[in-house]
């Protein structure tokens, strides 16, 4: 397969650097050569992606000689290198011992093993096995990359949903070649998988730069291990976790260098932070008081010269990595970064429009509302109603448009996108206390105010949305860093105590991610409770026969507009008894198959559009596989779902694509390019009366929000508007 290449480079890399490593214990080299091994393979995607575009040659073809070449290279230079006596290959056998755990007490052991079997091994099962059903994923991230294949370039495209242009790419450029190398999106989900294994060694080695022993850093490790924004994230080609990796580096490697001059370590920390804005923008905003505190620290320890050499690499990785997209952005927007709100380009506008101190407080508060949040309506209720009169206090509008993008609310979401961090934003809370009191070192000190300035930082300058907790991850990732060195360094009490709690309090969101369930977390906990409704509604009078035939003896048969009520309240032994009986007669049907392993992947595809699903299933066998598509949509939206539905083969002959969109994009390179189909894909019936000459209409198919229409000979004509 061809996404062992990509293994297969990551591997000898990482046995270079692990190899080439003669200062550091087993453990310490085992982390920072994955690390380094992470950020060289981005670096590499990147030559080849960029390289390839310039000669419209993004396929499956030039991924797999580029790859294999790569792959060579990097097995011809581990070899050369162990021939030449600078690495001893037979070395690497000090990782037996690592993951033996060797040098780890009987408790350390036991809660490493039970994360890596109840964490880690189902996290990556998922990244590989479920669907990615993400919604931004199919509106924009994976349904680009579907687009950067079918022109073979990387450049901007006519589309429906501006944002597929815009908005930052490096993480969809890694999965691109997953997806190119394997021939699916199968492999998709192992980029933030990686890059959350990335973050936890980061993590962790960022605390033993602070002085934590193994307790401690396994306790920093744990902290973002259990981040339920972040064990969501890990198996779903969102970009946050991708982009919260790499500013974790940044900071990790700015820390090495102030103990040494490197440069491995210079141009890891710079390449770094620019992947991580490459990926997330936001990330440099987190990013801008570790650069000032790095700065001043490099030019006092190692004075002018060296600190303008620092400067200079960063500013030309900078412009290397952004240069080729800010060059498509300006082309078409005359913008680097986003476009402005007087063209006809105007989207979204992120960046706050008012700045003023009461202005940031409003916003810390309603980004801290985010994560307070508990499955408790009362509380929520009158947490939101209090910070509700903060705001009449301090005289700010609580949804003013030029402060916030969505209504506040405190609310409790289980959603892969808003899921609140409520134990671990408490903890930071209180470690953040204690530290005003507490004496510790210099450098945590600073290393936390300049996490807590990012955070402030953050809060200024961006509008406030309620899927912000994953834009903040990097604070928690910082926090984690600082609850450890808090408990470990001066509570100094065992790390288990805090461990524990943590792993059993985020277990259930490893298997009952509602995007992608291990185990059906409803029908289970119902059916251990033995709930069961105090009345069964009917779809269908065939449907209703079933019901009675089992149920008669406790539901009153007939009810009112079809639903039939409880005749009266059973004990437990009971209850269970009823359940089986609804079992068995199918009212559970949906919620037991709800988990991924009983779910076709068709229908996975869809959980985060389960609409979109009904009305398409009714329509999608009428289109063959090896048809071509033309998208014909009013609201601007993506059709990822819809093509990964119908064959999640990139290499089908058959293809789905915009053939209505801004006349504005009408002039771009990509949009002269010939797309010919056969059917139309539209959510408006007045669009296909309006375009659709009648004579070339073969028949349309229809459900509740989709039309499909067959058309009697293949079109190529396209629809600007």
């Amino acid at each position: 397969m061809g996404i062992c290449l990509l293994l297969i480079s990551f591997a000898c890399i990482f046995a270079i650097f692990f190899l080439r490593s003669t200062e550091m214990g087993a453990y310490t080299n085992l982390r920072r050569s994955f690390i380094l091994s992470l950020i060289a393979n981005a670096g590499i995607v990147f030559i080849y992606n960029e390289t390839a575009s310039f000669f419209n040659a993004v396929n499956t073809t030039s991924a797999l000689v580029f790859w294999i070449a790569e792959a060579l290279g990097a097995s011809g230079l581990a070899y050369y290198l162990h021939q030449s006596g600078k690495i001893d290959l037979q070395k690497l056998g000090a990782l037996k011992g690592a993951f033996r755990l060797a040098g780890f007490g009987t408790t350390h052991k036991t809660i490493i093993t039970l994360v890596a079997l109840l964490y880690l091994l189902p996290l990556l099962f998922l990244a590989i096995y479920a669907a990615p059903n993400n919604f931004d994923s199919h509106m924009y991230h994976l349904n680009r990359i579907l687009i950067w294949i079918y022109n073979g370039n990387l450049d901007h495209f006519p589309t429906m949903h501006l944002q597929q242009l815009y908005l930052n790419v490096f993480a969809e450029y890694i999965v691109l070649d997953t997806v190119l190398l394997s021939g699916s999106d199968q492999f998709s989900g192992l980029i933030q998988f990686g890059a959350f294994i990335g973050s936890i060694c980061g993590i962790s080695l960022i605390a033993k730069k602070f002085g934590l022993a193994k307790d401690g850093q396994l306790l920093a490790a744990i902290c973002f291990l259990t981040l339920p924004i972040g064990i969501f994230e890990s198996t779903s080609t969102q970009v946050d976790l991708c982009g919260c990796f790499f500013f974790i580096a940044f900071v990790y490697f700015g820390f090495e260098l102030l103990e040494k001059k490197s440069a491995l370590a210079l141009v890891a920390m710079m390449q770094s932070l620019a992947f991580g804005g490459f990926s997330k923008y936001t990330i440099l905003i987190f990013a801008i008081p570790f650069a000032i505190y790095f700065g001043v620290r490099i030019l006092l320890q190692y004075r002018f010269a060296y600190a303008m050499k620092v400067l200079g690499v960063a500013l030309a990785l900078m412009a290397i990595t952004y240069s080729p997209f800010f060059y498509r952005n300006y082309s078409l927007f005359g913008h680097v970064m986003s476009p402005l709100q007087n063209t006809p380009f105007a989207s979204e506008e992120l960046p706050a429009k008012k700045h003023s101190v009461v202005y940031t407080l409003s916003n810390v508060v309603k980004n801290a509302g985010l994560n307070i949040g508990l499955p408790i309506t009362s509380f929520n209720q009158a947490v939101d109603k209090q910070i509700r009169a903060f705001h009449e206090t301090i005289g700010v509008n609580i949804d003013d448009p030029d402060l916030s993008i969505d209504p506040f609310s405190v609310k409790y979401s289980v959603h892969e996108d808003m899921i609140p961090n409520t134990i671990h934003f408490w903890l930071i809370v209180g470690a953040g206390v204690l530290l005003l009191f507490l004496p510790l070192n210099r450098d945590i000190k600073w290393f936390w105010t300049c996490s807590a300035l990012g955070f402030l930082l953050f809060c200024t300058l961006m509008k406030f949305q309620l899927w912000s907790t994953r834009t903040q991850m990097p604070l928690f990732a910082m926090g984690a860093i600082m609850i450890a060195c808090v408990y470990s360094l001066k509570l100094r009490w065992k790390a288990i105590y805090l461990i524990v709690p943590l792993l059993i309090s985020s277990l259930p969101f490893v298997y009952g991610n509602p995007s992608k369930e291990l185990v059906s977390i409803n029908f289970v906990t119902r059916k251990a409770l033995g709930h069961i409704p105090i009345a069964i509604c009917e779809s269908s009078a065939e449907v209703g026969k079933v019901y009675e035939k089992y149920l008669s003896d406790y539901y009153e048969f007939p009810g009112k507009d079809n639903c039939h009520p409880l005749k009266g309240w059973p004990d437990y032994t009971e209850r269970t008894k009823i359940f089986a009986l609804l079992e068995k007669a199918g009212y559970y049907d949906q919620d037991r198959t709800s988990n991924i392993l009983s779910m076709k992947r068709d229908r996975a595809y869809f959980l985060s559009n389960p609409d979109n699903y009904l009305s398409f299933k009714e329509i999608r066998s009428h289109i063959p596989t090896d048809r071509n598509v033309g998208v014909m949509f009013r609201r601007n939206v993506g059709y990822y779902h819809f093509w990964s539905a119908t064959d999640n083969d990139v290499q089908r002959p058959g293809q789905m694509d915009y053939i209505r969109y801004m006349k504005e994009l009408a002039p771009l390179k990509n949009a002269q390019k010939k797309f010919c189909y056969e059917y139309i894909l539209s959510d408006d019936p007045t669009l296909i009366d309006s375009f659709i000459p009648k004579g070339n209409i073969a028949r349309i198919y229809s459900s509740e929000l989709l039309h499909l229409v067959e058309l009697k000979k293949t079109s190529c004509e396209k629809y600007p508007f």
